[in-house]
This record gives C-alpha cells, sequence and structure tokens, in this order.
C-alpha cells in the first residue's frame, strides 16, 4: 500500500512537474520566435534602410552628375559668350580702324580733287582775265572797222557766272563731304554719295570751261564779220589776233 501511494505520489508529482516545464518550454520558444521576428523585422528594416539609403544616394549621384553637367554647360557657356564678346569687341576695333582709314582715304582723295579743280578754275580765271583785255584791245583798235564783241562779251559774262559757281561748289565740297562721312558709321557705304557730290562739282568746271570757249569763239566770229580793212595789213593783224585767241582757248582746254 505504501508503495502504491509513493508511485502514485511520484507519478502525480512528475504530471506537476511536466505541466510547468511545458509552459516555461513554451515561453522560450516564444521568446526565441519574437526575437527572430524582432531579428527578421530588424533586418527587413536595415534592408529597408540599405534600399532607401542607396535609393536616396543614387539620387544624390544623378543630383550631382546633373551639378556638375549643368555648371560644365554654365562654364562652357561662359566661355562661349566670353569669347563671343572678345571676337565682337575685337570686330568692332577692327571695323572701326578700317572706317577710319576709308575715311582718311576718302578725304585724301576728295583733297587731291578739289586742288585739281581749283587749279583748273585758275586757268579759267586767267584766260576769262587775258579774254577780257582782248576784247578791249580789239574794240578800241578796230572801232573804225565796226567791230561787234557785243556777243563775246555776253558770253564773257556768263562764264565768269559759270565760273564763279563752280568756284563756290570747290569752296563747299569738301564740308558736304565730311558730313557725309560724319554721318554714317561706315564711309565705304557712303562713297557713292561722296563721288556724286565731286562728279556735280566737275560738272560745273566743264560747264564753265565751256561758256568760255563759246565767248572765245564769239570773239572770232565777231572778227570774222568785221569790214575789209583798206590794206592787207589791218587784216592780218585781226587774223593773227583771232589766231591767237584760237591758241588760247586751246591752252585753257
Amino acid at each position: 500500500m505504501f508503495v502504491f501511494l509513493f508511485s502514485f505520489s511520484f507519478t502525480y508529482a512528475q504530471q506537476e512537474d511536466s505541466s510547468r516545464v511545458i509552459p516555461a518550454g513554451s515561453a522560450i520558444i516564444k521568446e526565441k520566435i519574437d526575437i527572430q521576428k524582432t531579428r527578421a523585422v530588424n533586418t527587413a528594416n536595415n534592408l529597408q534602410e540599405k534600399r532607401l539609403e542607396a535609393v536616396e544616394n543614387s539620387q544624390n549621384k544623378r543630383e550631382n552628375l546633373k551639378d556638375r553637367a549643368e555648371n560644365v554647360r554654365e562654364n562652357l557657356s561662359d566661355k562661349k559668350q566670353n569669347t563671343q564678346e572678345r571676337v565682337e569687341v575685337k570686330r568692332a576695333a577692327i571695323t572701326k580702324k578700317l572706317n577710319e582709314k576709308a575715311r582718311e582715304r576718302i578725304n585724301a582723295y576728295t583733297e587731291r580733287i578739289v586742288r585739281r579743280l581749283n587749279a583748273a578754275i585758275e586757268r579759267l580765271e586767267k584766260l576769262a582775265w587775258r579774254l577780257e583785255s582782248r576784247i578791249e584791245k580789239l574794240e578800241e583798235r578796230f572801232k573804225d572797222r565796226a567791230l561787234d564783241l557785243s556777243n563775246a562779251k555776253k558770253l564773257l559774262v556768263g562764264a565768269r557766272e559759270e565760273i564763279n559757281l563752280a568756284k563756290t561748289n570747290i569752296s563747299t565740297l569738301m564740308g558736304l563731304v565730311d558730313e557725309t562721312l560724319n554721318n554714317t558709321e561706315n564711309p565705304r557705304k557712303e562713297f557713292g554719295k561722296v563721288q556724286e557730290l565731286i562728279k556735280n562739282t566737275v560738272s560745273t568746271v566743264k560747264d564753265a570751261h565751256r561758256a568760255l570757249v563759246e565767248a572765245i569763239k564769239a570773239v572770232k566770229a565777231g572778227i570774222n564779220d568785221t569790214k575789209p580793212a583798206p590794206t592787207g595789213n589791218d587784216e592780218s593783224k585781226i587774223e593773227t589776233t583771232s589766231e591767237n585767241l584760237i591758241d588760247s582757248d586751246e591752252e585753257g582746254q
């Protein structure tokens, strides 16, 4: 009986211990599972953080590359702009220098033309004075022969008016050329206008010359219409004088 009770007690004790052990084992297992879950969560979080970090790093790299590319483009643009500005400044300096040289050449050309025209006018004025003196001498010497040089004198007056007009145009030519060149940034482009001004002035000098030639011809015509002289001496003198006038005309041309 005692043995039976002891056995029963021992068995019950084992069962009781067993019931106590099982809950303890479940807690450990649960703890382990929780630990594993925690580790898994931590691992997942770490992986997520790493992925996020990788994405962020990738974005940062792209942004850095983008910034670098933008800086490179800006630097290239700045260099290009600076180069273009330098080229434009240099081109402007060259253009200015060329325009100054062109202006100097045009002025020098115009001055040469003015000197030649003034020389031509001076010759025409001398010829006009010689013709006037010759007309006076002819009228005085051959007044008894009805020598009529009124037309020649009239033409001489007109010739002198043409000469004075030409002188005025010559004197204003240089000022007109300067005004034309000073009102433009491209003198070479305005050279056509300068040539037109010179052409008009030259035309007035030619008109003065033609007018004087007509006056000389009128003197010759008046001499030819004069009554014959009683002797050949006077006629010879008139013809000689006429020839001298024609010679003077040829010299003036």
